[in-house]
Formats: structure tokens, C-alpha cells, sequence
């Protein structure tokens, strides 16, 4: 679903990334992020993939290299335009981030509110969204009132409510049960056809086998990708013909 004629969401040219004072916790790493892309985030635990996701969503910056996002170097862009970045992307956090003080709707509507869309279209808007999440029922009920799971798709309901370019998503299912989770990844899926592009870091192996997608593996800090086994299969079976008329 990528377009040539379109620039990458994110470019890394020789990223890596450490905190003060440790050893690289991302090294040199190249990879272009495209309209319409969809991958799977894999690795162990202290892999680096909250790390990768928080340059994604400018909540830190390379200490080595060059990372573009929507064509812009974020190494240059100034307070309000990467204020204007992150308003293109959606994200769901671990620890949800959700506001105590707003009850389930207006958690959901802060980004359509902060927007300016009309107050009739959010009300739709919205009702649909936490109805498609199964929380039709809670749209009043304040965060502490909500379980983790529901806290969950709190979060993801807000993340894709304003249909972000990128939605970067971290353990999304990590709170829900496997039929919710198959749910709140169909959501992701609609969402990537309409050509929102999604980057989903997850441990849940058999989710990540069950939609076939390509993965951003990551191991001892570095990258690489790996290709579903439907796509490996299909150019296994091309090189075997192309083999056959040698």
C-alpha cells in the first residue's frame, strides 16, 4: 500500500539512541517508514522497542544520526512544528495516559476538541468508536472507576479517533483477552486500508502470526525485518520457476 510518489512517513539514516551516561540502546539504524506500511514490533524485553517508538513520537531525539518524520528533520524543527508533528500521530503508551478528571467520552474526544471539531460530529464520532471498543456502556465512567483492560481500549479509542497518518501503538493488547485483542487489531487494520500507517511494538507471538504481518525485529539494540511466511513462500515459489526455465 506504499506510494512512490509519496515521502516516507519516517526516515532513520544511522540512528542510534542512548540514555545519559549508558551504552547504545539503538544502533545504526536505517529504515524507511511508508504510507500504508504496517509492521509488527518483535523483540525480548530491554530490546529497545519503547525506545524506537518514543523518537517515532518525538518524545526523544536520535543521539546519533538523522530521523526525518513527514519529510522534516526533527533535529531541526522548532517547538510548534513538532507540535504540528505529533497531532499526526496516534499513540497508545503502556501505562495508558489517560486523565483522571475526564470520564471515558471526553478522554476520547480530546483530540478531536483540541482540533476544533464541531461538538455535534465528536459527539457521533465518538459513540461509535467506544461502542466499536465495547465500552458503549462506560462512556461516563471516570479511568479509576475502569479496569486495565478497559483503560486499554480507552486509549486506542483516543489514539485513532482523529485518523492519524501513524498510529504507534505499545503492548495495545496486552490488557484484553484474545478475542477483544483479534478486535482492537481489526480496528488497527481498517484504519491502515484507509492508509494510516501502523507500527504495533507487541510480545503476543501467535497475534503476530495470526495477521501475517512484516516485522521490525529487534535484537541487542539492532534492527532488521522480517518478511510474514506468505511472502516468503510466494518468492520462494518465483525463484523455484524462474530456476526451472535456467
Amino acid at each position: 500500500m506504499t506510494s512512490k510518489l509519496t515521502a516516507p512517513i519516517a526516515e532513520l539514516n544511522g540512528v542510534s539512541f542512548r540514555y545519559a551516561g549508558g551504552a547504545d540502546v539503538l544502533k545504526d539504524m536505517n529504515f524507511a517508514l511508508n504510507p500504508g506500511d504496517f509492521y509488527f514490533m518483535s523483540g525480548d524485553s530491554g530490546a529497545g522497542k519503547t525506545s524506537l517508538l518514543s523518537l517515532l513520537y518525538l518524545d526523544r531525539l536520535p543521539t546519533k544520526g538523522r530521523l526525518r518524520l513527514f519529510g522534516s528533520a526533527v533535529d531541526e524543527m522548532s517547538r510548534a512544528e513538532k507540535a504540528r508533528t505529533r497531532r499526526q500521530i496516534g499513540v497508545v503508551f503502556q501505562d495508558f495516559r489517560l486523565l483522571d478528571h475526564l470520564d471515558a467520552f471526553d478522554n476520547v474526544a480530546l483530540p478531536l476538541r483540541i482540533a476544533g471539531g464541531k461538538e455535534g460530529e465528536i459527539r457521533r464520532h465518538v459513540s461509535e468508536l467506544l461502542a466499536w471498543v465495547g465500552l458503549e456502556k462506560e462512556m461516563k465512567s471516570f479511568p479509576p472507576e475502569l479496569s486495565g483492560g478497559e483503560k486499554q481500549r480507552i486509549a486506542i479509542a483516543r489514539a485513532v479517533i482523529s485518523r492519524p497518518q501513524l498510529i504507534l501503538a505499545d503492548e495495545p493488547t496486552g490488557n484484553v483477552d484474545d478475542a477483544m485483542a483479534k478486535r482492537l487489531l481489526h480496528l488497527f487494520l481498517e484504519l491502515n486500508k484507509l492508509g494510516t500507517s501502523v507500527v504495533i511494538a507487541s510480545h503476543n507471538q501467535p497475534l503476530i502470526k495470526h495477521f501475517n504481518f512484516p516485522q521490525l525485529r529487534l535484537k541487542d539494540g539492532e534492527l532488521s525485518i522480517i518478511q510474514p511466511a506468505s511472502v516468503v513462500n510466494m518468492a520462494s515459489k518465483l525463484f523455484n520457476k524462474g530456476g526451472d526455465h535456467a
